[in-house]
C-alpha cells in the first residue's frame, strides 16, 4: 500500500508542478478523467514443446508462440479476456503485452499478485499471468481510476481432439485455391512441368528434368534453386509442401517439402528457410534424411499437409494423422485423439485459416463441408 501511495503522489506532485507551470506562462492546462483501456496485445508468449535431440533422445525445446489470439475488453463488468485459449505448453508467467489506452487516458498499472502494490506496466517488462492480474487505468491527475481483471486463457491439456461441425458448401475458405490456380497458371506459361507451393516471399516448381525451381518475382524469372544433398532425393511424386513463419524472426518463412521418391514406406523430407534477404543472398534446402534410430516417420501414402496451430498435420489415405512438433524431423500418429467428420475415413481437401484457428475439410465427391477446431480433451 505504501508503494502505491507513494505513486499517486509523485502523480499528484507532478500534475501540481506542471499546473504551477503553465500558469506562470498564462497558459491553462486540461486535465481529463478518462480511464479507458481500449486493447490488448501479446508481443511474447514462449513454450515448451516435447520433440527429439538428433540422438533420438526426448527433451524439450523453447519456441515462441507465432499465433497470438485476440482479445475481448468487457468495458461494463472491467474484464479482458481470450476466447480461443492458448496452448497448453505455454509459460504463462514470463509475458509480455502490448495496452493500448484511450488519448485521454492517464497511467496504467499493473497490481501485484499478493498485494495492494501498484507497478507502472512497462511493454519490455514480462508479467505473470498464471493467474488473473487486476489492471488499473488511472485519469490524468491520478484522483480517478478503472480496474480490469485480465485473464488468459489456455487449453489444461494438449490440444489434441478435432471437433468438426458440418458448414455449407459455400463457406468453404477458397484463398489458397485460387492461390494456387494462379500460380499453376504461372509455372504454365513459364514453361515448367508442375507447381509445387509457395511461400510469401519464392514460389517453386519443377522443370521437366526435375529441377527443383524458384521465383522470387512472382514468376517473372525462374532458376535452379540451391540444394545441400543430391537432386535425386528431391520427392517428384505425391509431394506436398506448407510454410510458416521462423519463431526466431516472423519475417522469415520456414518451408517443409515432403513426397516419395521410389520409397515403398518413407516419404522424402526437405526443408528451407527463407530469409528476406535485401542482397539477394538466398537459402538452401537442407535434405533431412531417415536415421536408422528414427522410428517416427512419415510414410508415402500422404494426401494432404497443412500447418495448425504450431504443428504440421499429414493426413493419410488410410484416415492417419501424422503430426510433426519439430518441423519435418518426427512424425507421430494421432489417429486415436483426431477423428474425421462422421462417416468420412479418407481424407479429402484440407484447409486452414489462421485468424479464426479453424480447419476446413472438403469431401469434394459428396460435395460436403466440415469445419474443425483443435480442442483439449
Amino acid at each position: 500500500m505504501k508503494r502505491f501511495l507513494y505513486t499517486l503522489c509523485v502523480i499528484l506532485v507532478g500534475s501540481s508542478c506542471l499546473s504551477s507551470c503553465f500558469k506562470d506562462n498564462e497558459t491553462t492546462v486540461t486535465l481529463y478523467n478518462e480511464t479507458t483501456i481500449t486493447g490488448l496485445q501479446l508481443t511474447l508468449v514462449n513454450r515448451y514443446v516435447q520433440g527429439q535431440t538428433s540422438t533420438g533422445k526426448d527433451t524439450v525445446y523453447i519456441r515462441r508462440l507465432t499465433t497470438f489470439p485476440s482479445f475481448t475488453i468487457d468495458h461494463d463488468n472491467g474484464l479482458i479476456f481470450n476466447t480461443d485459449s492458448l496452448p497448453y505448453d505455454c509459460d504463462m508467467k514470463h509475458v509480455l503485452i502490448n495496452l493500448t489506452a484511450s488519448s485521454h487516458t492517464g497511467t496504467l498499472f499493473i497490481k501485484d499478485v499478493d498485494s495492494d502494490d501498484l507497478f507502472f506496466y512497462n511493454s519490455t517488462d514480462s508479467i505473470d499471468f498464471s493467474v488473473p492480474r487486476i489492471v488499473c487505468a488511472y485519469n490524468t491527475d491520478g484522483t480517478l481510476f478503472k480496474s480490469y481483471q485480465v485473464t488468459m486463457n489456455k487449453h489444461l491439456l494438449p490440444t489434441n481432439t478435432l471437433i468438426w461441425e458440418e458448414r455449407p458448401l459455400d463457406e468453404y475458405p477458397t484463398v489458397e485455391e485460387e492461390e494456387r490456380a494462379k500460380w499453376e497458371s504461372i509455372v504454365e506459361e513459364a514453361g515448367l512441368k508442375e507447381f509445387i507451393g509457395s511461400a510469401r516471399e519464392e514460389a517453386y516448381a519443377y522443370s521437366f528434368d526435375d529441377e527443383l525451381m524458384v521465383t522470387h518475382d512472382g514468376g517473372q524469372t525462374w532458376e535452379i534453386d540451391n540444394l545441400d544433398d543430391d537432386e535425386s532425393l528431391l520427392p517428384v511424386e505425391n509431394f506436398h509442401m506448407v510454410w510458416y513463419p521462423l519463431e526466431n524472426d516472423l519475417e522469415d518463412d520456414y518451408v517443409l517439402l515432403v513426397g516419395s521418391n521410389g520409397d515403398l514406406y518413407s516419404s522424402k523430407v526437405w526443408h528451407k528457410n527463407v530469409v528476406n534477404s535485401e542482397y539477394g543472398i538466398f537459402g538452401k534446402w537442407a535434405y533431412m534424411p531417415l536415421e536408422s534410430y528414427n522410428a517416427y516417420y512419415l510414410p508415402t501414402n500422404v494426401v494432404d499437409m497443412v500447418y495448425y496451430k504450431g504443428l504440421v498435420l499429414a493426413f493419410t489415405d488410410l484416415g492417419d494423422l501424422y503430426i510433426s512438433v519439430d518441423g519435418g524431423i518426427t512424425w507421430k500418429t494421432h489417429e486415436d485423439s483426431f477423428a474425421f467428420p462422421e462417416g468420412q475415413e479418407i481424407p479429402g481437401k484440407f484447409t486452414v485459416t489462421t485468424d479464426d484457428y479453424f480447419i476446413w475439410y472438403k469431401d469434394v465427391e459428396q460435395g460436403k463441408v466440415w469445419r474443425g477446431i483443435a480442442m483439449a480433451k
